[in-house]
């Protein structure tokens, strides 16, 4: 065998070599796939895996503590984390703006709740990279993008009207119909 192998060798290589590039072809090709491309689409736009991850991300660190440690239910953070989505979307599109002192003191208001005490920046950047496992960019970025959706729920709140949570209500479910979510499921 090792004799026969030697003597096509040539053969054997080629022929493991065409069986990898077939088989990261097809790997690729499956990647971009319609359903693979995105998680889906709101306002008629794809939403990036980055954006959603963000969302995401950002759901799970403001959402409200659930009640005892039960961990919390993934269709509830998926249900929120699309919700998040569509209402930064808006944000966006009225062009709501958060200022960096915004940022920064609701960065301490977190770590107020969560019972930390960060004297310098450098301690800072080692709690959220050890505690929350990311950039403090990309923290301080889901901080903006959270903060803007409460300014917009806070400005919907504001209109004249008898009941505000009665005009919230009606006024989300009106946003969410007009952002048509469309989630792509993967096929199993």
């Amino acid at each position: 065998m090792l004799k026969f192998l030697r003597k096509k060798t040539k053969v054997v290589i080629w022929a493991v070599l065409v069986t990898f590039v077939a088989w990261g072809g097809f790997a690729v090709s499956t990647q971009f796939q319609e359903a693979n491309r995105s998680p889906g689409r709101i306002f008629g736009k794809e939403v990036s895996f980055q954006d959603y991850l963000m969302a995401n991300r950002t759901v799970q660190i403001f959402a409200p503590p659930e009640e005892g440690n039960t961990p919390p239910d993934p269709e509830q953070i998926e249900a929120r984390t699309w919700e998040f989505l569509v209402l930064a979307r808006e944000a966006r599109a009225r062009k709501i703006r958060v200022t960096d002192e915004e940022v920064r003191d609701a960065v301490g208001q977190l770590l107020g709740q969560k019972k930390e005490f960060i004297a310098t920046s450098n301690q800072y950047h080692q709690w959220v990279r050890s505690a929350l496992r990311e950039e403090p960019r990309d923290f301080e970025n889901q901080v903006r993008e959270h903060l803007g959706v409460r300014k917009l729920l806070e400005e919907v709140r504001k209109r004249p009207g008898e009941n505000p949570e009665e005009e919230l209500k009606r006024w989300m479910l009106d946003l969410f119909q007009r952002a048509r979510i469309e989630v792509y499921r993967p096929k199993t």
